[in-house]
């Protein structure tokens, strides 16, 4: 009867321990003017809850702290391309975040943008955002395809892709960067 006592307790005491532990958490922030960058960043936030497993905050530039970041495990950015830049808004963001001491180092990083043409400066705002990651010590993760190697991108306003909504090859991208984050989230927690 003791032996039964004790493992009984024992068993408890090991469930309490399972489901106290740490859930790998996510913190997906972007800046939108036109709605597209939002659009990818939901289909980023989906992609990570599909893996399951992740607890997903999404949000833009206003709603998203510095508490928020510092509680995260992985930190995913969204920005506009604004004139083959980083839109400022974003910028000035992640010029507030705290460096002394690098409080965000090791944590999962990743990057998305949207583009009103081909060629107009994507891949550019994705490597500044990326340095920009690196400098503050995250480590960096890119999509799951080559075509979205150092992140997902979307073209919004060129053809063939200037057709009023995003087209669904972009939130695939996104929705496989989400994904893969959550899925190399849960590794490193583990």
């Amino acid at each position: 009867m003791r032996s039964f006592i004790f493992f009984s307790f024992f068993w408890i005491g090991l469930q309490g321990l399972l489901l106290a532990q740490h859930v790998p958490s996510l913190v997906i922030v972007y800046s939108s003017s036109t709605g597209n960058t939002a659009q990818m960043a939901k289909a980023v936030a989906e992609g990570a809850l599909a893996e399951g497993g992740v607890a997903v905050k999404l949000g833009s530039l206003v709603e998203i702290s510095t508490k928020d970041l510092l509680q995260a495990d992985a930190i995913v950015l969204g920005s506009p391309v604004y004139n083959a830049n980083v839109d400022p808004r974003m910028q000035e963001f992640i010029n507030t975040w705290p460096f002394e001491g690098r409080p965000l180092k090791d944590k999962l990083g990743a990057v998305f943008v949207s583009g009103g043409g081909i060629s107009i400066g994507e891949e550019l705002v994705m490597l500044n955002l990326i340095h920009s990651l690196l400098i503050h010590g995250l480590v960096v993760l890119g999509g799951e395809e080559p075509e979205a190697a150092f992140g997902a991108s979307a073209i919004t306003g060129e053809a063939p892709f200037d057709t009023g909504k995003l087209e669904e090859l972009f939130l695939k991208k996104a929705h496989g960067l989400g994904k893969r984050v959550a899925v190399y989230l849960k590794a490193s927690k583990s």
